[in-house]
C-alpha cells in the first residue's frame, strides 16, 4: 500500500516570493520558516504531494463553484494572475492517483467534482516555489471551497481528510505521499477591515493544533467564526482537511506568524507533522 509520510501546513501570501527576493527582516523570516518546512519535506522523500487548496477564482467562479474537486489533468501551469511577481511554472500531476482518489471519494459518499483542465494560481504555486522549487514532484490538487459562501462545514472537511487517509492506506501502489494544506487563518482582502487580523482566533487555533485537540477546533470553526476572521477565513478548511487525515496527531513543528509585513496583513502558521 501507499504511505502517508508527512503533513504540512503553510501560507500562500502572494507577495512572499518578492519579499524573500528583496531580503530584509520580513523576507528573511519567511525564507527561514519555509526552509525549515522544506527540509522536512525533502527528508520525507515523497513521490507525490497532495495539495489541499482553495481555488482563487482562476478555475471556478460563482456560476460553477464545487465544494470539493480533484484535479485530473496530466499537468498544470501558472500563475495566471498577471499581477503576481513569480516565474511561469509547469507542474506535473499524478493522474493515476488523482483518478483513484476521485473514485474512492465517490465510493465513500463524497460527491467530488473533477477537473480535467487546470490552471494554477498563487495559492498552489507560492508553497511549491518554496517547498519543491524544481517543480519535479507530481502533485494531486484537491480543491476545497473556502472563499465563497456557503462554505462546506468543518466537520465535513475533517471527514474528507479521514477519507483521504483511508485512500492512501488502501492504495495498492508503493508511493510515499505528503499532504500540504495551503492557507491563512485570518485575512481580509479589500473592504473596511483590510489590514486587520483576528489575533485571539489565530492564537486559539494554534493552541488547539499544538495540543492535537482537533475535535474542539472543528466545533469552533463555524462559518460565522471563520469569516469573522476575514473574508478568506474559510481557507482554514484546508488545514482542517489535513487534520482529518492526521487524526489527532500533534505537530513536530508549529510556528505561528502574525507579524504584519505589509498590507494586506494576514495571520497564519507553518506546521509539520512527521507521520509514522
Amino acid at each position: 500500500m501507499a504511505e502517508l509520510v508527512l503533513g504540512v501546513g503553510v501560507p500562500h501570501t502572494p507577495y512572499f516570493p518578492r519579499l524573500v527576493e528583496e531580503g530584509g527582516k520580513s523576507g528573511s523570516r519567511i525564507a527561514s520558516l519555509f526552509s525549515h518546512v522544506a527540509k522536512r519535506l525533502e527528508a520525507s522523500a515523497p513521490d507525490v504531494v497532495v495539495v489541499l487548496d482553495s481555488d482563487h477564482f482562476v478555475n471556478f467562479f460563482f456560476n460553477n463553484l464545487p465544494a470539493f474537486c480533484v484535479g485530473l489533468a496530466d499537468e498544470a501551469e501558472g500563475p495566471y494572475e498577471t499581477s503576481r511577481q513569480m516565474p511561469w511554472c509547469k507542474v506535473p500531476i499524478d493522474q493515476t492517483i488523482a483518478k483513484g482518489l476521485l473514485q474512492h471519494g465517490l465510493d465513500s459518499g463524497f460527491d467530488l467534482a473533477a477537473a480535467e483542465e487546470l490552471k494554477l494560481d498563487h495559492s498552489i504555486l507560492v508553497p511549491l516555489t518554496f517547498l519543491t522549487p524544481k517543480m519535479d514532484i507530481p502533485i494531486v490538487p484537491l480543491f476545497i471551497k473556502g472563499l465563497a459562501t456557503p462554505l462546506p462545514r468543518a466537520r465535513r472537511c475533517y471527514a474528507l481528510g479521514k477519507m483521504l487517509r483511508r485512500f492512501i492506506e488502501r492504495w495498492p501502489g508503493k508511493e510515499r505521499i505528503a499532504l500540504v494544506a495551503s492557507g491563512s487563518f485570518s485575512l481580509e482582502v479589500g473592504g473596511p477591515r483590510m489590514g486587520w487580523i483576528d489575533r485571539p482566533w489565530v492564537s486559539t487555533l494554534v493552541e488547539l493544533i499544538r495540543a492535537g485537540k482537533t475535535s474542539d477546533l472543528v466545533k469552533r470553526a463555524t462559518t460565522r467564526r471563520m469569516l469573522g476572521a476575514g473574508n478568506t477565513g474559510g481557507e482554514l478548511l484546508n488545514w482542517i482537511t489535513l487534520l482529518g487525515a492526521l487524526d489527532g496527531e500533534t505537530p513536530t513543528f508549529l510556528e505561528p506568524d502574525m507579524q504584519p509585513v505589509e498590507d494586506p496583513r494576514d495571520a497564519h502558521a507553518y506546521a509539520v507533522w512527521e507521520v509514522g
